[in-house]
């Protein structure tokens, strides 16, 4: 239920939407002063003909109709009956009155003024005392305009279609020289009359300049207006409009096409003013604003269209009434009848959890088992519930809408026999469910908002759990592990702020707790993985706080007391954090101040005691970029468990550890990633392990570490991979990204199940908010894994088992307009800018929000406190030139507008791939942690980088420069607001392109089908090209991996070339045993078959392993490592996934 804050925020969105669409129509603006409103107003114009013509504005897309498409059976075309009733408003010219030119000549005066002038009266008396003064400051009349509307009940044009049919009965039209449009013309005509009742109206045109004197007196105004006025250019309207209508028979239906056309024609001849620019100062003005047109029908129905997409999808209403031209449209039913709206809106009601179904982390501590088997009652109840709805909508269902529900009732099923088999693992097995009660004590504690778990959170942790512990090849036996899903991936698969990434972290933290009981005292239990590095940006801190109570309550466990703490490992590479810390710069340290270090910082609080008190120091003694507490009465020990230096993390392999996908090719180019995957056998007593002969921390120097290999401490580590591997916003794992993970990843399922010591699966999990085609994209990625989708598809279209749409709590207002007439960029801007003075408005005036109808508070502070979540703009750009466009645009002119209007002008801060790392947690800790809202940061302009992981409660009013070209794009980037409160997106479509206009179209049914028009993730592991780019870091990634660990000891590194030549030289090395090792590894064998998709991989494979063999050996190595020994041989070793093309470099001399 809603309190009354998030009702009142409803109320202020819907308000301020409202105001908004107002300012960019006109509809509130009467009359426009100073301005032309063909320049102000941005949505809904009907230009005339020549407008493109003459404009000059090339960035521009001019429209003059608008319109819909429907269709009416044959078999009602007799008795239908048409009245189309158009809308708009058409703008006259006026004179201005006495005090607007006062006003306009009072700012002109104070422009050249030193000291302003507070009224026009104090400009009048210094005149007065000094006529010389102001003797040359004249200025023309300023231009005002006033609209006047065509609607009425009288003004319309009716038609039979039948009788305008042609003698075959096939097509039929009303042009606009029909005998209804000249009845429409006549009404256009007296509404020109009503005008030459305005004593104001702009009746010739008057070129010269008024004066303060010409100002004094109502008098001496009207003198100057009847003495200036050029009596042989006479001004007059020529408007026009007409109705379009086309009638065609499609089978055994009519196509019938209505639309309105501003047929004005401007003028300009020896006689007459021209009115053909596009200025301030236009006589007359031939744009039809707000346009539009209501169709109502009698004696027939509007034929639904189908939607051929969703023919076999029986949860969503397929059929539509009508199609809009250059516009959406909107069908009232109960009056049989459709309207065009240039402004459709979207209202998208909140999805949430079934709270009511919530289990408490305390009753899973007092008593799991028992509260576990009371939700496999609720899921059992639920099923039935499902099976008695699939009866009663049965015979409605085409058959692929049958087979479909009982799919999904089906696996429903499983889903319940997934849950039930963790649920029996914890009876079954004690340390398991010693450690499932650790984790709920770790969430207990670490949680403040919160005391449960969402329903859908506990049975996803519960249904892992049997994946987990078969890992572990001592505890359940054979034929109970192949009842699990271990090798299956687990995708979990719920909307953007509803809570995987607690799900997903509650099967993490399990696994530490058993992992540590079962034996596994060190080394990495899971690895989170993220597409982009501000993705984890905020996740840093969230697996902080939740680690660290864990690691309380490790201490606290006699049984697993003396084992490694638990320890968080941020593996995203030198951009963001540093890949080594060299000597050049540990000594540099030495001489930095403390604020200078805190720079390099990932977390700011505690998460242990939660105070702001984290500092960062360089340690020498165990060459630790270390974070430390300050607060004295922290349970940290002060050394906080954070590892941010990638050689740190192999040197100490954090129990989990948050990377990006990225980082996988690094397994290729560095011996010591092998650790990650298969643990190290020695380690130095001060520096942590190691799996070759030296410390890692000799490499800086012996003043660093001069330990010798005879003092390291032997270590046999347990089952020593990972057991988890967390794949975040895994629909962005796609397209080349994809194809290159996808062989990295199936090489490490190789190197893991064959060679490490652990020999077994690492079980998969996938999350993501935006997926279609999930199947395909998983087995590609994963090598044939097949996923397992959690929570399975509902038979409902507003409910599951999980969570329901709550119809009473609006979560967003998405608005789209086209802005016809006006270059995109301009409107991108002024639409931000007209956004913000309907928000100042009400900051100015506080009281302003408790006016508003049905809102729920009642005093000023309240007022304020829901203004600061509107007062920050995100804006979203699909190329960042866009972006810095935008920027240009709000310093000039939009800001020094505001100053002039002493509205707030934009502080503006980017979001896109060329910030850095501590950019991007500078501007989200201002923005959620500022105490100032009003006087920081206000507009974020962002590209595609911000859809994901940046998540801000403050974040309600979006505005989208163009449709991103893909939809789960789309869905992320404004997932972003209305994390919490109501939220306006706005959606500037671009004119120009006629994808984003077939948004317009279907603007509704495009965000009322959204989910299931995501498009399928491109990915294809078997792409011809892409083995090109990943096979030489693949080959050394072998070596690395499986080769060196042991050869090291006889030959040396196999990081170095010659080394290389020499294993092979020795046998050592076989080509033959490579090349089958290489096979598996891309998948073109498995379990000993060959995979008929990986044959031109294999001879790709074959060749390259018989040319680099015979590279090796005949060349002669002096001290080349493998980039450089490579390059000279041809090839490139990935640093990255995303390094797959040579850098250009491009100067300016």
């Amino acid at each position: 239920m809603a309190d009354k804050y998030s009702t009142a925020r409803e109320k202020l969105a819907e308000t301020i939407l409202a105001e908004f669409k107002d300012k960019i129509t006109g509809a509130a603006d009467e009359p426009v002063v100073g301005d032309n409103p063909e320049n102000k107003f941005f949505v809904g114009k009907l230009l005339t003909k020549d407008s493109d013509t003459n404009s000059g504005y090339s960035s521009d897309v001019f429209i003059e109709s608008v319109g819909a498409d429907f269709y009416i059976d044959k078999s009602e075309i007799q008795s239908a009956e048409i009245t189309v009733f158009p809308r708009g408003e058409f703008y006259y010219r006026c004179y201005p009155t006495l005090e607007q030119q006062r006003v306009a000549m009072l700012e002109e005066a104070n422009e050249i003024s030193e000291e302003p002038f507070a009224s026009f009266e104090d400009l009048l008396k210094a005149d007065s005392d000094n006529p010389e003064r102001f003797m040359k400051l004249k200025i023309k009349l300023i231009p005002v305009y006033k609209k006047i509307s065509i609607a009425s009940p009288n003004l319309s044009v009716f038609f039979r279609p039948a009788e305008l049919l042609d003698d075959g009965g096939a097509f039929g039209d009303i042009d606009e020289r029909s005998r209804e449009n000249q009845l429409l013309m006549d009404q256009i005509d007296l509404i020109k009359e009503q005008i030459n009742s305005d004593l104001f109206h702009y009746t010739y045109v008057i070129n010269e300049k008024t004066t303060i004197r010409d100002l004094q007196t109502e008098e001496s105004y009207r003198s100057f207006l009847a003495r200036s006025g050029k009596r042989d250019v006479s001004v007059h309207q020529n408007w026009s409009i007409y109705i379009s209508v086309k009638i065609k028979r499609i089978k055994e239906r009519y196509l019938i096409s209505v639309a309105l056309v501003n047929d004005s024609a401007v003028q300009s001849n020896d006689k007459s003013h021209q009115s053909n620019k596009r200025d301030k100062d236009k006589p007359t003005i031939e744009t039809l604003f707000n346009s539009g047109i209501d169709i109502l029908l009698h004696g027939a129905k509007y034929a639904p269209i189908e939607l051929d997409y969703f023919l076999d999808d029986y949860k969503y209403d397929k059929e539509q009434q009508a199609i809009g031209l250059n516009c959406s449209v909107v069908f009232d039913r109960e009056n049989n009848m459709i309207s065009t709206d240039h402004l459709p809106t979207f209202v998208q009601k909140r999805l949430i959890t079934n709270d009511s179904l919530a289990v408490k982390f305390q009753d899973l501590i007092d008593s799991p088992l028992e509260t576990l088997k009371g939700v496999r009652k609720k899921m059992d109840t639920e099923i039935k519930n499902w099976r008695t709805y699939y009866d009663q909508k049965k015979a409605k269902l085409t058959p692929a809408g049958k087979e479909k529900m009982k799919a999904e009732i089906a696996e429903f099923q499983r889903e319940i026999e997934r849950y039930q088999m963790g649920v029996d693992i914890l009876e079954a097995y004690p340390i398991v469910l010693k450690s499932f009660v650790l984790m709920n004590r770790a969430f207990l504690a670490t949680s403040k908002k919160y005391n449960t778990w969402r329903l859908f959170q506990i049975v996803f942790i519960v249904s892992l759990i049997p994946d987990i512990v078969a890992c572990d090849e001592n505890i359940m036996p054979p034929e109970e592990k192949q009842k699990t899903t271990l090798s299956e991936v687990s995708l979990l698969y719920f909307p953007t702020g509803g809570g995987k990434t607690e799900a997903f972290l509650g099967v993490l933290v399990f696994n530490l707790f058993f992992d540590r009981f079962r034996g596994k005292d060190c080394g990495v239990t899971s690895i989170l993985r993220y597409p982009l590095r501000l993705l984890s940006v905020q996740q840093v801190q969230r697996l902080a706080n939740t680690l660290a109570q864990a690691e309380l309550l490790r201490r606290a466990t006699p049984l697993i007391s003396e084992t490694e703490e638990f320890s968080l490992g941020y593996f995203v590479g030198d951009a963001n954090t540093p890949n080594t810390i060299g000597r050049d710069r540990a000594i540099r340290y030495r001489g930095m101040t403390q604020e200078e270090i805190d720079e390099e910082r990932i977390i700011d609080i505690c998460p242990f005691c939660g105070q702001p008190t984290v500092h960062l120091r360089f340690n020498e003694e165990t060459y630790r970029l270390m974070h430390f507490c300050t607060n004295p009465v922290c349970e940290s020990g002060e050394a906080l468990p954070v590892y941010m230096v990638d050689s740190e993390i192999y040197r100490y392999l954090p129990s989990a550890i948050i990377s990006t996908v990225d980082k996988l090719a690094i397994l290729g180019n560095n011996p010591s990633f092998r650790n990650i995957l298969s643990g190290a056998p020695l380690r130095c007593p001060r520096h942590g392990f190691t799996s070759t002969r030296r410390c890692l921390v000799s490499q800086a120097g012996a003043e660093f570490c001069n330990e010798e290999v005879q003092n390291f401490e032997e270590i046999k580590m347990y089952d020593p991979a990972p057991t988890l591997f967390i794949q975040d916003e895994l629909h962005l794992i796609r397209e080349s990204l994809g194809t290159y993970a996808s062989h990295y990843e199936s090489f490490i399922d190789y190197f893991v199940r064959n060679v490490s010591p652990s020999k077994r699966r690492i079980k998969i999990i996938g999350a993501t908010a935006t997926i279609s085609s999930y199947e395909e994209q998983i087995m590609q990625l994963y090598g044939g894994r097949a996923p397992i989708r959690f929570p399975c598809a509902s038979p409902y279209s507003n409910k599951n088992f999980y969570s329901f749409i709550d119809e009473t709590d609006t979560q967003r207002l998405i608005m789209g307009y086209a802005p016809y007439g006006k270059a995109i960029i301009n409107s991108v801007v002024y639409s931000l800018k007209y956004m913000r003075e309907v928000v100042y408005k009400y900051l100015s005036t506080p009281e302003r929000v408790l006016s508003i109808p049905g809102m729920t508070i009642t005093t000023k502070e309240d007022a304020l406190k829901i203004l600061e979540d509107y007062w920050i703009f995100l804006e979203y750009n699909n190329v960042k030139r866009d972006g810095n466009n935008v920027e240009g645009a709000l310093e000039t002119p939009i800001n020094v507008e505001l100053r002039k209007e002493n509205v707030p002008e934009f502080k503006t801060r980017k979001m896109t791939g060329d910030e850095s790392f501590q950019d991007v947690r500078e501007v989200l800790a201002q923005v959620e942690n500022t105490d100032n809202v009003f006087d920081g940061i206000n507009l974020i302009a962002a590209t595609s980088m911000i859809s994901h992981g940046v998540d801000a409660d403050r974040f309600n009013v979006m505005f989208f420069y163009g449709i991103p070209g893909n939809t789960a794009e789309y869905i992320q980037a404004y997932s972003r607001t209305g994390r919490r409160y109501s939220s306006v997106v706005i959606d500037i479509i671009r004119p120009s392109r006629e994808t984003d206009r077939s948004y317009l179209n279907n603007f509704v049914n495009f965000h009322k089908f959204k989910d299931i028009l995501v498009e399928p993730v491109p990915i294809n592991r078997w792409a011809t090209k892409a083995i090109g780019g990943t096979l030489p870091g693949i080959f050394t990634g072998l070596l690395f991996t499986q080769y060196d660990p042991s050869i090291q000891y006889s030959v040396g590194s196999l990081f170095k070339m010659r080394n290389i030549k020499k294993a092979i030289q020795q046998g050592l090395i076989q080509k033959d045993i490579v090349l089958s090792q290489l096979l598996q590894a891309y998948g073109c064998e498995v379990n000993g078959d060959t995979v008929d998709l990986g044959n031109q991989y294999r001879e790709y494979i074959e060749s390259f392993t018989n040319n680099i063999f015979t590279e090796i050996v005949d060349r002669n190595w002096a001290d080349e490592g493998i980039f450089d020994g490579f390059t000279l041989m041809g090839y490139h070793i990935m640093n990255s996934l995303r390094d797959t093309d040579a850098q250009l470099i491009i100067e300016l001399e």
